[in-house]
């Protein structure tokens, strides 16, 4: 019997030594990395390509932008599509004006089933948190066409929007009038007899959301009834400046965009913040069912890319703080310096909320009663 138990276990011995070796484990290696860093790359490759060729079928654009564009600024815009992408695209131009405005066509477009009348959308601040919540924006694959160079920030919302240019809003005044010492630094100072008829709200209730948040909703109601009562007046940011220029008014709250601009053409003009430091980004996007959507991508793309950005620089003053050292970085870092809290609408949750909510739709009416001298 012990011997037998000993062949057995001879047997069961030679056979384990005579088995197969395992196969190896796998191991998810570099190479495996590299495989699929190429797919990615070789889809992003695709999608660009694809993207172009339909660009080039369409050949045109719509697009809602800022109203300061002129004529060889976007001939410029054109002529860097071309050499970043290898097609011509003309760029059919309408100043962009009001965002609740155009928000409330694209709405109503698109509820209609309608085509959009614009394949590229300028927006900012509620518009573009309404654009959101309502669905209206197709994403895009932003990181395939974006130029070299671009900072990754700029694509926000799930690569629904690009920010093409940022600013503050603050207060723009001239300095052949008011000195910097005596120059208001919160809204409150607006209805000081001193100002009394020299000075211009922006008429978008929307903004003054952020006062809300950051000062409480009676004192900043309280605030903008007194400059009413003070002889303020409210109107869209282009007439703002259009009187401002002409010297109507020494005074608007207006955003920073303005006010490189009037610097950019000679016109005598300094900014200060109000309570604090209001970061606002402007996005461009496309909108679902666009006739023309590829040419729209590739004229976004450029827009907040080096060269876009450069060529907005030059022809309309505005700038864009996500690029380290443009204008507007530095006007926010001034801000921050002279001891201003910042406050950025994108990064606010708050804000975001009250917007969206029953209560923040009855604090913009409230606004616009008081602006109607109610």
């Amino acid at each position: 019997m012990r011997r037998r138990l000993s062949g057995l276990l001879t047997l069961l011995l030679i056979g384990i030594g005579c088995s197969p070796a395992a196969p190896p484990a796998s191991v998810a290696g570099p190479e495996r990395a590299t495989t699929g860093a190429a797919t990615a790359a070789q889809a992003d490759t695709d999608y660009r390509q694809r993207v172009i060729e339909g660009a080039r079928a369409e050949g045109q654009v719509n697009a809602a932008l800022q109203s300061a564009w002129t004529p060889e600024g976007l001939r410029q815009l054109e002529d860097a599509i071309e050499r970043e992408y290898g097609v011509r695209i003309k760029i059919n131009f309408t100043p962009v004006q009001i965002y609740p405005q155009r928000l409330a066509e694209l709405t109503a477009e698109l509820a209609a089933g309608l085509t959009p009348s614009f394949d590229l959308h300028q927006t900012a601040t509620a518009s573009a948190l309404r654009m959101l919540d309502r669905d209206l924006l197709e994403p895009v694959n932003w990181a395939a066409l974006l130029p070299q160079g671009t900072p990754p920030a700029i694509v926000k919302a799930d690569n629904r929007f690009l920010v093409v240019y940022t600013d503050h809003i603050g207060l723009m005044y001239d300095p052949t009038v008011i000195s910097e010492a005596e120059v208001p630094r919160s809204i409150k100072d607006l209805s000081n007899p001193r100002w009394r008829s020299k000075v211009m709200l922006a008429q978008y209730a929307d903004i003054y959301t952020a006062w809300i948040t950051m000062l409480g909703r009676e004192q900043t109601l309280a605030a903008l009834r007194a400059a009413v009562q003070n002889g303020a007046i409210t109107d869209i940011y282009a007439n703002e400046y259009t009187r401002f220029a002409a010297k109507e008014y020494p005074m608007a709250v207006i955003t920073s965009t303005y006010y490189l601009t009037a610097l950019k053409r000679g016109i005598p003009a300094a900014f200060a913040s109000l309570d604090f430091a209001y970061n606002t980004d402007h996005y461009v996007a496309i909108p679902r069912r666009a006739a023309h959507p590829n040419a729209a991508k590739l004229l976004a793309a450029v827009l907040v890319g080096p060269e876009g950005q450069r060529i907005a620089e030059e022809h309309l003053g505005i700038s864009n703080r996500y690029y380290e050292g443009s204008v507007e970085n530095r006007l926010e870092q001034a801000a921050l310096a002279a001891g201003f809290p910042s406050f950025t609408w994108w990064e606010s949750a708050e804000v975001k909320a009250l917007v969206l909510s029953a209560e923040g739709e009855e604090l913009s009416r409230e606004i616009d009663r008081i602006f109607k001298g109610g």
